[in-house]
């Protein structure tokens, strides 16, 4: 057993227990808690995911690689150890939640927590969570498995990282080398990946894994560098040395400590992560188990017994304290009240305790054969995740609609159906459900927007319109109607639009801002409606070809700019999204509500991505240049889906089309402009009802 070196405090021990290490496991699981529970209190919580990591990667590496210098590695006894550790809560957190959610979940959403069950129980959360990553993809805080993926990235590390230092061993490489190299690898793809498609960088293994090498590093510190005496070249008195190697240790520690406190400060939940960002909670966490257990920080805070305590109970804590939120998320159709938010944190620790004392250790710890054991719990995850399986793939349509929840919720107005994510409307309408910023809500106006609401949302759009006019460049906003907006008389009888609209609540201070053009095509489209044909695709949740169209020859006239000459054909039918969302068949579609452009005049296109843009919900950011513009004005486009279908008309109207994507960048157009050496004529903001 390796041991503190006298001349080495800095070297982690390999297998004596720290109880440093657990207070930083507190500090990590805290952050998290606190984040989920009060985001305003620490913004910055999400952070302690990475700490976990670092952690992870340094007590799995110690384990490995002190076992084969002893030569007595075993696989088996490895993942025997993983499985007593991680198995016990997990199978009661997934079970209580599969029963829970019985009762209290319509059949989507009983649906999708049953696929979610059977990721979590094969530990594939994470790359499931990016395969639903999406523009319909539901709130993050309606998923009350959500918080799964980070278990995924650690056992798919547990999987791949034992056998390669097996190999690394078996062949006699160099075990540094092969661990700085996949390090370094792993965080290039971080750095990189994060600007292009942040969400697969979020959930992958391979740009997730170098925070977990980094404990591995540490590790091998451990394992490989118990003796600083090397280094003490000047044959320093014994007393002196010690006496440097100590406040080195300090010196470790309390710089690591200084960049979480700095990482938790900065680190805001809009930055693009982790990428370079996550060097902060990683560098600081390795830093502090660097500094060893003798260093005054982590004797003395990290080893405060409260903090250790915390520390046992992070696992079970980790798993309990993030369905209790979401379920509170989904049954109150909004954000719990604080006293609710208190007591399911409170709630969470209780039950962390009593899972830890009850199952965990009975299992780890327990007289029981450990082969009898392992085949237990084994068994049991494989039936908890076939269980899910079968849920999510059964039809719950008419076993769970929202009036047989046993459950209810509250403040809830789609008080009809199975589903709250979709709902038929008459005569082969579909429309979209209030699990989608809660569209119902704001269409009846049972919710209505502070003013702290409307300035958040308004700030980004008035910011770029002021510094647009420092270059004379317009700025201008077009809303795309909810279909529920021009189409209301196709609406269920249940839902009954208020006269004054949740949209106006925003667009009527804009329509103050200088430098500013706002237009809002609803009446225009109702007006439309009655001579034009069906302006929206009846299955799907945005304007067809023909209402986009309408849309943008009113903003057009608005702007003073051009349109292009089009006629159109009704084409055939065609299947939209909410068939997706709703997952019918056989739904009857109307080849009358979809149309084809015909164009007057040849266009003569160019379209070209843009480098190194981060991709969004609408795809690669692209540079569109048209030979036979209708206006020599060079245009920048931020939007959202309801883009799509303008594009061919801005596309036709204008010499050169940057689409920057997703209108979340206008926060960094300021900057953009700024820093642009050729400024844009206007910049077009495209976005829809229900987002504001």
């Amino acid at each position: 057993m390796h041991r503190i070196h006298p001349s080495n405090p800095l070297a982690p021990a390999a297998t004596k227990y720290r109880s440093d290490i657990d207070g930083l496991r507190a500090i990590a699981v805290l952050a998290v808690v606190i984040f989920h529970g009060f985001p305003n209190f620490i913004g910055s919580g999400f952070i302690g995911v990475d700490i976990f990591f670092v952690i992870s990667g340094f007590l799995i590496s110690n384990i490995v690689l002190e076992n084969l210098q002893n030569d007595t590695f075993s696989f088996v006894d490895f993942y025997s150890r993983r499985i007593k550790r991680i198995f016990p809560s997990l199978a009661v957190v997934l079970i209580s939640c599969l029963v829970f959610g019985w009762f209290a979940l319509l059949a989507d959403e009983l649906n999708q927590l049953g696929k979610h069950t059977a990721a979590g129980a094969s530990f594939i959360s994470n790359l499931v969570l990016w395969s639903e990553a999406g523009y319909f993809d539901n709130s993050a805080e309606t998923k009350p498995l959500l918080h799964l993926w980070s278990l995924g990235i650690e056992e798919q590390f547990y999987i791949v990282w034992p056998l390669l230092l097996w190999l690394t061993w078996r062949s006699k490489f160099s075990l540094i080398f092969m661990i700085a190299i996949g390090a370094t690898l792993s965080f290039v793809l971080s750095v990189k990946g994060v600007k292009v498609d942040p969400t697969a960088t979020f959930y992958s293994p391979q740009t997730r894994f170098w925070e977990l090498m980094v404990g591995s590093l540490l590790a091998w510190i451990s394992a490989y560098s118990m003796n600083l005496n090397f280094l003490n070249r000047n044959n320093l008195p014994k007393e002196r040395w010690l006496e440097l190697v100590k406040k080195a240790s300090n010196l470790s520690s309390n710089l690591g400590l200084l960049l979480l406190v700095y990482g938790f400060w900065k680190i805001e939940k809009s930055f693009s992560f982790p990428g370079q960002w996550a060097l902060i909670p990683v560098l600081g966490a390795a830093l502090i188990i660097l500094g060893g257990p003798s260093a005054w920080v982590n004797r003395t805070i990290l080893s405060n017994k409260l903090l250790v305590w915390v520390g046992l109970v992070s696992f079970p804590l980790y798993l309990w304290h993030w369905p209790i939120l979401s379920y509170g998320r989904i049954i109150y159709n909004e954000t719990p009240s604080v006293e609710f938010r208190l007591i399911a944190v409170c709630s969470s620790f209780l039950l962390a305790w009593l899972t830890l004392k009850i199952v965990e250790k009975p299992f780890r710890f327990g007289p029981m054969r450990n082969h009898v054991k392992v085949t237990i719990l084994c068994g049991c995850i494989v039936v908890i995740g076939l269980a899910g399986f079968a849920i999510s793939r059964s039809d719950l349509s008419t076993s769970h609609t929202y009036e047989q929840l046993l459950v209810k919720r509250k403040a809830f107005k789609q008080r009809f159906g199975f589903s709250d994510a979709w709902y038929k409307g008459k005569a082969d309408w579909l429309f979209l459900g209030n699990s989608f910023e809660r569209t119902v809500d704001k269409l009846e106006l049972v919710t209505v927007p502070d003013s702290s609401m409307i300035d958040e949302s308004n700030q980004n759009i008035i910011n770029v319109a002021k510094k647009a006019a420092e270059f004379n460049t317009q700025v201008a906003l077009l809303v795309g109607p909810n279909k529920s907006s021009v189409y209301s008389e196709y609406l269920p009888d249940d839902i009954i639009p208020s006269k004054k609209r949740y949209l106006n609540f925003f667009l009527d201070p804009l329509r103050q801002t200088p430098n500013l053009i706002v237009y809002d095509p609803t009446e225009d489209l109702i007006a439309f409606k009655k001579t034009e044909g069906i302006l929206y695709w009846m299955t799907d949740t945005h304007w067809n070809n023909k209402g986009a169209f309408l849309a943008y020859q009113g903003f057009s006239k608005l702007l003073g700019t051009p349109s292009p000459m089009v006629d159109f054909i009704n084409s055939t039918p065609r299947s939209g999204d909410l068939i997706g969302i709703a997952k019918l068949n056989n739904f009857p579609l109307h080849p009358e509500d979809n149309w084809d452009i015909v164009w007057k005049n040849t266009l003569s296109l160019t379209e070209q991505e843009i480098p190194d843009e981060q991709k969004s919900t609408m795809g690669s950011a692209t540079i569109v240049t048209n030979k036979k513009p209708l206006s020599d004005k060079y245009i920048w486009v931020v939007g959202d889906s309801f883009t799509e279908a303008l594009k061919p008309f801005i596309n036709a109207t204008f010499k050169e089309v940057r689409y920057l994507g997703h209108w979340h960048k206008l926060k960094d157009l300021p900057l953009a402009l700024t820093q642009a050496t050729r400024k844009p004529d206007m910049i077009i903001v495209i976005r829809v009802e229900r987002s504001f």
